[in-house]
């Protein structure tokens, strides 16, 4: 399973700060007004509408200044804490909407297994979550398919590349260090 918590959270984040900046348009700041009345048919017609819906319904959370505007340095906030404390069943719906189909299927796992990944019950799962998730489906594919190995005892070893020039004791150096 191809299953990793950072390619999940850049997405979003990426989703995010991209329909942001398009809905912003050069202004300095997006109201709720700029938000559910776009003021020109690229932006409507551009903008994901569930990202529209998903800036809705999280204005007053995104506003971190509660100034009335989400402004860049509200969504940079907005973002930390999404890295921070992990996103909600919800908040990966909405903000992965475009994910493409890489993304969708990785969505798909993650929201099947939500509760199970959730290993603290908070709500929210995190980057380190999704890992260990994915760390533990890896040990449980390898003791179905190989029962008589532990794969809490094995050691992962990786092939480096080494120039054809380098002397042959040089070479094990790399590898065995």
């Amino acid at each position: 399973m191809n299953l990793l918590g950072s390619s999940l959270f850049t997405s979003a984040i990426s989703g995010l700060n991209t329909n942001y900046l398009l809905m912003l348009n050069g202004a300095d700041g997006l109201t709720l007004d700029n938000i559910l009345n776009p003021e020109n048919d690229t932006i409507r017609y551009t903008v994901n509408q569930t990202f529209r819906s998903y800036m809705m319904n999280n204005f007053n959370q995104i506003d971190m200044d509660g100034d009335g505007k989400i402004g860049i340095n509200d969504v940079n906030g907005y973002v930390t804490k999404l890295k921070t404390q992990g996103m909600t069943y919800n908040e990966l719906t909405q903000l992965c909407a475009n994910g493409g189909n890489t993304m969708s299927s990785l969505l798909d796992t993650v929201l099947s297994n939500f509760n199970e990944i959730d290993a603290n019950h908070d709500g929210r799962v995190t980057q380190g979550e999704i890992n260990a998730y994915r760390v533990k489906q890896d040990i449980k594919e390898v003791k179905e398919k190989y029962p008589r190995i532990d794969p809490t005892k094995m050691s992962m070893f990786y092939e480096t590349k080494v120039s054809q020039t380098e002397s042959t004791s040089s070479k094990q150096d790399k590898v065995f260090n």
